[in-house]
């Protein structure tokens, strides 16, 4: 069936002032509008690009209709991006509309003070994370501006790009706001706290993987934090000697296990790596998993796991060659730059390569240990 939702272009191609659009009017491009969000919550970012590039004084109008209009999550959506338009009038007015025009500290990002102060914020604090194994890790950035300081943790995903956010604002702009403090489960992975360069490229460079699927709520706190000028962009540069030929197989696979050591939330728990393991165990009298004894059950999990989790595994590397670089351990941050650019490399995706061996031998080692345990995910 073909969509009903026309693009937010098209909707406002016959708009001009003053617009005064007939509520009776079933070809009012405003009811076209709302339709189309009402039906189709995800048109709210195609909408507000459309209003934002048009003229203030075509689109303060519409932005006024949209508000006394019913709403509907689609409409909600798009009043929360609203909320950070270019335009201050229009800006105001949709969150004025949400009720975040206020000044109340609260945790959530939809109610965010709006932000009166012309001058960018200043950052003051930063943390970045380690991935864990499914490639999720947390930013922590803080700055002050407007008499205010203001803190937000975001919780970012390699595959996904900013899922979620966590903040909160203090009128105190002296206050000394520690990060781990305010959010102390962060320490329980390792961290780099206060290289603004390396949270600040990690958080344009999960921006631009969400893209339009990003939470209002993440923009409202990026544009607080970091300014309205904040978009997405390019990870950090890579360094030069973290090109995929740089390192030998037998340093590759001695820094392999030395990455996987410093990253112990790395491992497969998947059923078939359980699967496997029991049957190495019950076949060798409960020996370990060994890659050349036991190649025949390494490639099958290569095959039939880890060669669909390989990108995966190339952006967790990435993320933490510029993690490691920010920490001055350039050995690891070398071999995890290789490793990556190897990884994106279809020639690098065999059983034999010296990741996915120690990253397979590890897995199943880890299964091994944890079989009938509470911790074997067949147990269910």
């Amino acid at each position: 069936m073909e969509s009903t939702t026309r693009p937010i272009d098209l909707v406002l191609d016959d708009v001009s002032p003053p617009i005064e659009p007939d509520p009776d009017d079933p070809g009012s491009p405003i009811d076209d509008l709302l339709d189309g969000l009402e039906h189709d919550p995800e048109e709210s970012w195609n909408a507000f690009l459309g209003l934002e590039s048009l003229d203030p004084e075509i689109s303060r109008p519409i932005v006024r209709e949209l508000i006394a209009a019913p709403l509907s999550e689609g409409l909600f959506r798009l009043l929360h991006l609203l909320g950070a338009s270019r335009d201050d009038e229009i800006r105001s007015a949709a969150r004025e509309a949400l009720g975040t025009n206020r000044s109340v500290p609260l945790r959530r990002a939809a109610t965010l003070p709006a932000v009166v102060d012309n001058a960018p914020p200043r950052l003051v604090r930063s943390l970045a994370t380690a991935v864990d194994g499914e490639g999720l890790a947390t930013i922590v950035v803080v700055s002050v501006q407007s008499g205010r300081i203001s803190s937000a943790a975001f919780l970012c995903d390699v595959r996904a790009g900013i899922r979620d956010v966590l903040g909160q604002v203090d009128d105190d702009p002296e206050a000394d706001v520690d990060p781990l403090a305010r959010f102390p489960e962060l320490s329980l992975r390792p961290y780099v706290e206060d290289v603004p360069e390396l949270a600040v490229g990690l958080l344009a460079g999960s921006l631009m993987l969400s893209g339009r699927e990003t939470p209002p709520s993440v923009r409202e706190w990026l544009d607080a934090i970091l300014g309205r000028g904040f978009h997405p962009g390019l990870l950090p540069a890579a360094r030069p000697e973290w090109a995929p030929g740089v390192l030998d197989a037998a340093t590759l696979a001695d820094r392999a296990w030395r990455i996987l050591a410093a990253c112990p939330t790395w491992v497969d728990r998947s059923s078939l790596t359980f699967d496997l393991a029991e049957e190495i165990t019950v076949r060798e009298r409960r020996a370990v998993a060994d890659p050349l004894r036991d190649s025949g059950a390494y490639r099958f999990l290569f095959e039939r796991r880890l060669l669909h989790r390989l990108d995966l595994y190339r952006r967790m590397l990435l993320w933490m060659a510029f993690f490691w670089d920010a920490a001055g351990e350039n050995e690891l941050a070398s071999a995890a730059g290789v490793l990556s650019g190897q990884l994106a490399d279809p020639q690098y995706a065999v059983p034999s390569h010296p990741f996915t061996v120690a990253l397979s031998t590890r897995s199943l080692h880890e299964a091994q240990r944890r079989l009938g345990t509470a911790e074997d995910p067949r147990r269910g």
